[in-house]
């Protein structure tokens, strides 16, 4: 069968392999405007995570040449992963949808709707997170 999940240069990705890490797994799509007006601040909050052990990655279940070709016209600095398959993988049902992993790799929390991921409660839970 296919991999769940593959990076954009089609190899395959393993969430497992980032485990000892707080991994944030955002999840959209090039038609979810929220999720677009969200990356700004996702990208920001690398930099307050920076000399963590917080791991980033935003993934959409669309093709690799609509995910390539949507990055292509903007500078986004992030890791983008490609889901084969539906969002139920997740057990998602819209988007944008923010999935916290703990250390362990298991869920921790879920975010259904936008947020600010520079807010001080966000970045607090997650440092909190991290700190255990």
């Amino acid at each position: 069968g296919l991999e769940p999940l593959i990076t954009l240069k089609n190899e395959v990705f393993k969430l497992e392999e980032l485990k000892g890490n707080i991994v944030i797994v955002n999840l959209w799509a090039t038609w979810c405007k929220p999720c677009i007006a969200e990356f700004k601040s996702l990208e920001k909050s690398k930099e307050i995570f920076k000399n963590k052990n917080i791991k980033i990655i935003a993934i959409s279940n669309e093709s690799l040449e609509k995910i390539s070709g949507f990055l292509s016209k903007r500078s986004i600095n992030l890791d983008f992963i490609k889901l084969n398959g539906d969002l139920t993988y997740f057990n998602a049902y819209n988007l944008p949808t923010t999935i916290i992993l703990n250390k362990e790799g298991n869920e921790s929390f879920r975010i259904t709707n936008s947020i600010n991921f520079t807010s001080k409660d966000f970045t607090n839970k997650i440092l909190e997170l991290e700190a255990l």
